[in-house]
Formats: structure tokens, C-alpha cells, sequence
């Protein structure tokens, strides 16, 4: 190899010989690769991001509000205390719905 070629080579190391020699060549590459990236995404891919954002969001409120880390506390027993204080107060009766049921004689 002669010194003009080793000094050309060195300066782009990842510039093969041969690879881009012919410009028309190189064009058509690039622009393969430009419309590759304008590619909008197809009907598939937006129905897996969905299907992964749902179970993302799904396995991350599991593991917050109801995986079991102990009796211990940690970062998440606010929030828990939270959640599942008001899923508590959906499912129960307050004192007031009680008493009228029981007025009604749906409730014993």
C-alpha cells in the first residue's frame, strides 16, 4: 500500500475501499436508508406499541399496588394506604346507606 491510500484510509477508518467508489451507487443507498426512516410506522407495529404500553402500565400497577414486599414498610405503602382506602370506601356502605337500607328492609 502506498503512503497516499494508508493516509486516506486512516483518516476515515470506517470508509472501506471499494464501497462507495461509485456515486450513483452511494445515492441510491442514502436515499434507501432516508425513506426507510420517513416510513410512517405500519398498522402492526401501532398495535404492539399499544399492546406494550398496556401490559407496561398493567405489570407496573401491579407490582406497586399488590405485589407482596413484606410486612415491612416501603416506598409504596402511602400509596397503597391510598388506593386501597378508596377502593374500600367504593365497595362498603357508609353509615348513612346502612341505616336507610335497613329502614327499607333490604338490609338486616
Amino acid at each position: 500500500m502506498t503512503e497516499g491510500t494508508e493516509s486516506a484510509t486512516a483518516s476515515r477508518p470506517l470508509h472501506r475501499r471499494g464501497l462507495f467508489d461509485d456515486a450513483r451507487l452511494e445515492a441510491v443507498f442514502r436515499r434507501r436508508v432516508e425513506r426507510l426512516v420517513q416510513r410512517p410506522p405500519s398498522r402492526l407495529s401501532r398495535q404492539l406499541q399499544a399492546l406494550n404500553y398496556t401490559l407496561m402500565f398493567g405489570v407496573g400497577s401491579y407490582m406497586v399496588l399488590y405485589q407482596d414486599y413484606g410486612d415491612r414498610p416501603h416506598c409504596f405503602t402511602g400509596l397503597r394506604k391510598w388506593y386501597f382506602g378508596k377502593v374500600d370506601s367504593i365497595w362498603t356502605l357508609s353509615s348513612e346507606e346502612e341505616q336507610e337500607l335497613r329502614d327499607r328492609g333490604r338490609l338486616r
